[in-house]
């Protein structure tokens, strides 16, 4: 195959298989064609014509009309002249077609390096333009292997990382099985695009509920906050300001199937949907979810609350090693005192804010 025709064929291909633009390619070409020719000769008299519409590249060299030659690089007599520009005459310059084949093939090597170089820049910038605009959302990509760095995911014509930090702890995805993840962040680098995925951020349960749970597709039901300690446990909270809808319910589905499938999904790590309160004091009673636990109060001197709980209750309400009280102060955003009652013990006395029932809550 002749080198214009190879020219012609990379252009489909690239703007085909890879989504480049003829235009681009075409002027990658011909900035190529004349900075390898200038590289090698050290001469301006090269000129290459391209067709952003056709794709079809012409080469020329400019070339001075004299009576005798004495560089036949930018020279030509004027008998030789009129073959390309009958109304030539001596003094004038006019331009001689090359063939791509008559150039050194060291013109031709230093032209497709430029070409290679601008294409890849092209593609990492369309790798770039399109993932970060998807930034926060899910996809889905064969995982590949695992480095030093994390896991690497196939995400079609990029590479995505999970690092350690961002997977689920404990969890073991399958090589070469499809696995889904959140675009946590997208960055540029020296080797092109950096695409950053997690499982274990916050976000990637809220996108999972958005998906299961058309009330939240739909603004109908509102998650509040999400707060985890990814393969441990999660708590979203869930507001809707339609009395007729249960946003509690709404989110663990019918036979808790909604919020089941987005357990599955994190390696069946424990869910907990609490009903969102204005009611500070209420919506501490009901963060505890699943335990029930018998008040909540807050101290006005440092904004700590003060919950109380059964000893029957306490263990849950803690958690396995705290687990639960560490989420409820993310939740709240405050810190969190829980008191144990034995029984017969009084109670200290509710303050203005404190809850005086305790929500419903389910929990996987």
């Amino acid at each position: 195959m002749r080198v214009r025709d190879e020219i012609q064929s990379a252009i489909y291909e690239l703007e085909k298989e890879r989504g480049i633009s003829r235009e681009y390619i075409v002027t990658a070409i011909k900035e190529a064609f004349e900075a390898a020719y200038q590289q090698q000769y050290q001469k301006d008299n090269f000129l290459v014509k391209a067709d952003t519409g056709t794709g079809l590249v012409r080469l020329y060299s400019r070339k001075t009309v004299v009576a005798k030659v004495t560089d036949s690089d930018t020279e030509i007599t004027l008998k030789d002249a009129r073959k390309a520009e009958p109304e030539a005459k001596t003094g004038n310059d006019v331009l001689i077609q090359v063939k791509i084949e008559q150039l050194p093939l060291s013109v031709i090597v230093k032209a497709r390096k430029f070409i290679d170089d601008k294409i890849k820049e092209r593609e990492n910038d369309l790798v770039y333009e399109r993932f970060h605009s998807q930034v926060g959302t899910l996809v889905n990509g064969e995982v590949l292997r695992q480095n030093k760095e994390g896991l690497l995911i196939n995400l079609a014509r990029c590479e995505g990382i999970m690092p350690k930090d961002q997977q689920i702890p404990g969890e073991r995805l399958r090589f070469q099985g499809v696995a889904k993840a959140l675009i946590l962040s997208v960055d540029k680098s020296a080797q092109g695009p950096r695409v950053v995925l997690t499982r274990s951020h916050p976000d990637f349960i809220q996108r999972l509920v958005e998906l299961e749970v058309p009330e939240v597709g739909s603004g109908l039901v509102e998650v509040k906050r999400i707060v985890r300690e990814p393969g441990q446990r999660a708590k979203v909270a869930v507001f809707s300001r339609d009395p007729k809808i249960d946003p509690v319910g709404a989110v663990i589905g019918p036979m808790g199937g909604r919020i089941r499938a987005v357990s599955r999904e994190i390696a069946f790590e424990h869910i907990d949907v609490i009903r969102y309160d204005p009611n500070p004091a209420k919506y501490a009673i009901n963060a505890f979810s699943p335990a029930k636990v018998l008040d909540a109060e807050r101290r006005p001197e440092d904004g700590t609350f003060v919950v109380h709980a059964t000893a029957e209750a306490f263990p849950v309400a803690l958690g396995k090693g705290g687990v639960n009280v560490r989420l409820v102060e993310r939740l709240l955003d405050a810190k969190v005192e829980l008191v144990q009652i034995e029984e017969g013990q009084p109670q200290a006395a509710p303050t203005r804010e404190a809850g005086e029932t305790h929500e419903e809550s389910t929990n996987l």
